[in-house]
């Protein structure tokens, strides 16, 4: 089984011994090999609240009750949802949920599928974790989990079953090619999908029930100029690219937004060598290391001490992994970290997850664990509190959880999550940076 070791204890207070410590507390992946193997379950169907699918929510105030003329009456409550009040027409209150996962239950699998199988059973123990939440809110649920081994086959196998016809949601596929099937498949059925990993705009046309909760490059690098036009406004953009994983994501998506929103940046390929002087501005300078090597954020971090005064280095969140770096280097140059796991630094919804998964596995959860209990226990929050009417609602608010808060912004093709964070290395602290 694959786990991310404790990234969070030895950071309470966020100082320096915790600074230091962090490489042995993080890694890029998420994930560290697990000592005993934690078996699928047998039980497909996980239901929640099987007595209160027929009442009233809770957090619903009945004197704004109104009635239509219509032969049906339209009745309108209002509903306390994370902090704001909204008019929301009544709705039913007992939901199916359908979990679509490469879980490989079949045991005769490739090491690549056997990896997978582990992560998506640390994902399935994230759902397990956010069932005492989802206990209390008002509504029941059944959340069905089927395996569709990584397969487009067995997928429409799976997506012809009859039960499939009256899901109120689903969460899944995770590759490509399955979620464009399973789009098709929501779309002409009304039903909204929820992609939990994969973030794909590749679809045939304009589909309003796909919703993509990890934030693509595109999204990421949007929240980052956000930051960038706020903070550091009037200093130079330098992109310094490597072409590897991270640069062909999030920096050409940088790249290109810079583009888009007619923002001055310059671009020039990572060399261990370079003579910095030829490219920082006389004034402030940010720059954007995409490369994920150690050995060359050591060569830029060399390179640039000389000239700390005027730069803020950025770079991925892989570098918060690395063991034997200097902090005060690193501090010097004002170094801020690209991420999309805030539990990275603790709050109070991390805390919690924390306790409850070491009481139920004895373990630490894995960046998997968190996407199961946040993006499970999102979509049974939106289904109770607005029913199917939930993109109303919810569209552009930030809305907070474990690891990630889930910003969904309508694009051209379907519903994407605008998010990214930011860390910061200051006094030997490190700290999130709010960008909303």
């Amino acid at each position: 089984m694959i786990l991310v070791q404790n990234r969070l204890r030895l950071l309470s207070g966020n100082k320096l011994l915790g600074v230091i410590l962090i490489p042995l507390l993080l890694i890029s992946c998420g994930a560290f090999r697990k000592t005993a193997k934690v078996e699928w379950p047998v039980d497909d169907v996980i239901v929640v609240n099987p007595d209160k699918g027929d009442d009233i929510s809770d957090n619903v105030d009945t004197t704004d009750k109104k009635e239509d003329k219509d032969e049906e009456a339209l009745v309108y409550y209002s509903v306390f949802f994370k902090g704001d009040k909204f008019q929301v027409l009544r709705h039913k209150q007992n939901f199916n949920i359908a979990i679509l996962l490469p879980f490989h239950t079949d045991a005769a699998n490739s090491i690549t599928d056997m990896r997978r199988s582990d992560l998506m059973l640390e994902y399935y123990q994230g759902v397990k974790i956010a069932i005492p939440e989802i206990e209390q809110l008002s509504s029941s649920y059944k959340l069905h989990f089927y395996d569709t081994d990584n397969d487009t086959s067995t997928l429409k196998l799976l997506l012809n079953k009859p039960e499939m016809e009256i899901m109120d949601l689903i969460i899944g596929p995770t590759d490509d090619d399955q979620v464009r099937i399973a789009a098709y498949f929501a779309r002409k059925r009304e039903i909204p999908l929820f992609s939990p990993i994969t973030t794909t705009d590749k679809l045939w046309s304009n589909n309003p029930y796909v919703f993509n909760l990890n934030p693509s490059d595109q999204m990421q690098a949007m929240q980052f100029l956000k930051w960038f036009k706020k903070t550091h406004s009037g200093e130079k953009l330098i992109i310094v690219r490597d072409g590897k994983r991270f640069d062909k994501g999030f920096g050409q998506a940088l790249v290109d937004e810079c583009i888009a929103q007619k923002i001055d940046f310059s671009k020039i390929p990572f060399s261990r060598y370079m003579k910095w002087n030829d490219f920082l501005s006389a004034g402030k300078n940010v720059v954007v290391n995409t490369s994920q090597d150690k050995t060359n954020m050591n060569s830029t971090v060399t390179g640039l001490l000389s000239q700390s005064d005027r730069v803020t280095l950025v770079g991925p969140e892989d570098w918060m992994s690395f063991t034997s770096v200097d902090f005060n280097q690193l501090e010097r140059l004002k170094i801020t970290y690209v991420s999309t796991n805030k539990a990275n630094v603790p709050n109070k919804f991390t805390t919690q997850v924390i306790e409850n998964y070491r009481s139920n596995y004895k373990d630490d959860p894995s960046w998997y664990t968190y996407m199961g209990h946040d993006q499970v226990l999102f979509a049974c929050e939106v289904l109770d509190a607005f029913g199917k009417y939930f993109p109303l609602f919810i569209e552009g608010k930030s809305i907070p959880y474990a690891n990630t808060n889930i910003k969904l912004t309508k694009t051209t093709t379907c519903f994407q999550n605008k998010y990214i964070q930011l860390f910061e290395l200051r006094e030997m602290e490190l700290r999130s940076i709010k960008i909303d």
